[in-house]
């Protein structure tokens, strides 16, 4: 979605994150966590189930608080600003809850997604370009969300992150509920948007996908970030293997 970085875009740090801790109300999941990742890069956070991947992203985007440590985007701090200021920043989730509105169609939902002011221009393309990706969806415009399978609402909740076109993609088990053919459109999807000056961080249980996907990852274990290979290098890591 959009055009190729030039060689200065592709080195700038778009988020980076220094000494975080978090977690749910009186539980740390994540401590001391630190990595950047510049435009053009996607990273691939690995972990167990319950390891504080959900709650890593999350934080991120600011639904839960942080306890300590900076969050900065584009270089400046935004881990006090609510999640709404930081997704106009151009930082934007797709949680693994989805959460759609019950009552709002799937029309509404990708209108809605182009709430901030970098995305309203260009909405209509935009969506049109989105129905080539998930071509199930313009045959159910009119829909709510309680009428659709679990694979169609993560296309839709998919659908809605791309429209309000965010610099900053933070993916939580995107896959989830997809079909093989629909799941290899969406690494494509990923794919360009880093090679148009998006940085990615992804989250989730397909291993070999997200591994395959990614420029670099890490393991998130025992409530610490680790450097791990990408690639069919990280498959043979043996701290991977048994999330295979």
């Amino acid at each position: 979605m959009g055009g190729g970085a030039s060689g200065a875009d592709v080195m700038t740090t778009r988020l980076e994150t220094r000494d975080l801790a978090g977690g749910y109300r009186g539980v740390t999941v994540f401590s001391d966590v630190g990595f950047f990742i510049a435009a053009g890069e996607i990273l691939t956070i690995l972990g167990a189930n319950g390891s504080g991947k959900s709650a890593l992203l999350e934080t991120l985007q600011g639904l839960l608080e942080s306890v300590r440590g900076e969050i900065l985007l584009d270089g400046e701090p935004v881990q006090n600003l609510p999640p709404e200021a930081r997704a106009a920043r151009g930082m934007s989730l797709v949680s693994d809850r989805r959460r759609l509105w019950r009552e709002m169609t799937v029309r509404e939902h990708l209108r809605v997604g182009a709430f901030r002011r970098a995305a309203r221009s260009g909405w209509r393309r935009r969506a049109l370009s989105l129905h080539d990706l998930f071509p199930a969806l313009p045959s159910r415009r009119g829909a709510r969300p309680g009428q659709l399978s679990g694979g169609l609402q993560q296309q839709v909740a998919l659908a809605r992150f791309g429209m309000s076109s965010p610099r900053v993609w933070l993916l939580d088990d995107p896959l989830r509920g997809l079909d093989e053919a629909t799941s290899g459109r969406v690494l494509n999807w990923i794919r360009d948007a880093a090679a148009g000056g998006a940085a990615v961080v992804l989250t989730g249980q397909h291993v070999h996908s997200l591994l395959g996907v990614a420029t670099k990852a890490m393991l998130l274990e025992n409530s610490s970030l680790f450097p791990i290979p990408s690639g069919a290098d990280g498959l043979r890591d043996p701290r991977v293997r048994p999330l295979l």
